[in-house]
């Protein structure tokens, strides 16, 4: 356990801990409100990354480990609850393309895995599973398998998540120009407090979210903390059996959790002991955008789908940070979390026969040296 976790320490420790959470906490949700009043977007969840993430880089981290998870269910339990039984029908139609772009989305990690074996000289092995886009947990439980760095796949994994957090929303504004308009009707749409009756069906509702989320930790789900509750409520909304509307404040207060969540990754000493490997991980989120953006352009024209949510759903990004950006900016968000949930299927499957496959047909950098998984 972190010493930065409260729960880690005792008596006046723990509460000077607890004190300093706190206090990063409402900085960060100070800075999500200074960037919703500027009209950035995502703006709760990147307002709250950047002062998290100052916080940190001066040797002051918020203990949220804890409550991460919490935020996910919540946050999973929000994203289902826009499914509807037409959208599902919808989304069945164009299963195949998602399936298609799934394939290409982790097969731009072939090429990001060049750029980190000449900048960062990583092994051509480790280099793949840091440049494929499929998750910080996923990829670091992968590398493992396969006998990579995990240490360099998480680290690089990581920064490329927060370039792409923090370079999306804004690129997305671009090609769905109206966002402040859509974000500010899907706040409308959702109510923003709620009566007591209310609160308790909103807790039993998160209470029952929790307890699918701890089933799918035991079934090894990947990201079962999010994926688990939002497949439920997905079910729900499908059967019109939703028992309560997420107020708008429970999905912002997760934001700036996961927010402060993703600043505490940057410390003096992850962001200096291995520069070149941020370096790399950087440009490594920037060519797979250039990669996928027209990629997406032109899936959305020959498939007819929303520009704005295969520009999502391609993003080299992670699930809860894609969806919920589509979300904050009134982008079809069950569109987003199909293909998200079809990469994430591919990549637990399939990512390691992929890169053996590579190395066979010797499209890795150096595959020579690394053929194949071990075994």
């Amino acid at each position: 356990m972190s010493p930065a976790d409260p729960a880690a320490r005792s008596g006046p420790q723990r509460l000077k801990a607890l004190a300093v959470s706190a206090t990063v906490l409402a900085a960060a949700a100070l800075g999500g409100w200074g960037a919703h009043r500027l009209g950035l977007p995502l703006a709760w969840l990147t307002g709250a990354l950047f002062v998290s993430a100052a916080f940190t880089f001066f040797g002051v981290r918020a203990g949220v480990g804890r409550l991460r998870p919490y935020g996910l269910v919540v946050l999973g339990l929000s994203l289902g609850q826009s499914f509807t039984p037409e959208i599902l029908r919808a989304i069945a139609g164009s299963l195949p393309l998602i399936t298609v772009c799934g394939f290409l989305t982790l097969g731009t990690g072939l090429l990001g895995a060049r750029i980190f074996t000449a900048i960062a000289g990583t092994d051509a092995k480790t280099a793949f599973f840091c440049s494929v886009p499929g998750g910080v947990v996923l990829m670091a439980v992968h590398a493992q398998r396969a006998g990579a760095s995990e240490p360099q796949v998480v680290l690089a994994q990581t920064i490329r998540l927060i370039a792409v957090v923090l370079i999306y929303p804004t690129m997305i504004t671009f090609f769905v120009p109206h966002h402040a308009e859509l974000s500010r009707a899907v706040a409308e749409a959702m109510p923003a407090s709620a009566e007591p009756a209310t609160l308790l069906r909103i807790g039993l509702y998160a209470a029952a979210g929790l307890v699918v989320a701890r089933i799918g930790q035991r079934l090894y789900i990947p990201n079962p903390w999010m994926l688990a509750p939002c497949l439920m409520s997905i079910c729900l909304s499908a059967f019109g059996a939703q028992p309560v509307v997420l107020p708008h404040v429970v999905v912002t207060v997760c934001q700036v959790i996961l927010g402060v969540s993703l600043g505490t990754q940057m410390t003096q000493d992850f962001v200096m002991r291995a520069h070149r490997l941020v370096i790399a991980s950087v440009l490594s989120a920037l060519l797979l955008t250039l990669i996928m953006v027209p990629l997406a352009l032109l899936v959305a024209r020959l498939g007819g789908l929303d520009i704005g949510a295969t520009l999502l759903g391609m993003a080299p990004g992670g699930m809860p940070e894609m969806t919920i950006t589509a979300q904050s900016l009134g982008i079809a968000v069950p569109l987003v979390l199909s293909f998200h949930l079809v990469r994430i299927l591919i990549g637990n499957l399939l990512i390691e026969p992929i890169w053996w496959l590579a190395c066979r047909l010797g499209w890795a950098p150096s595959a020579r040296r690394d053929a194949g998984p071990d075994r």
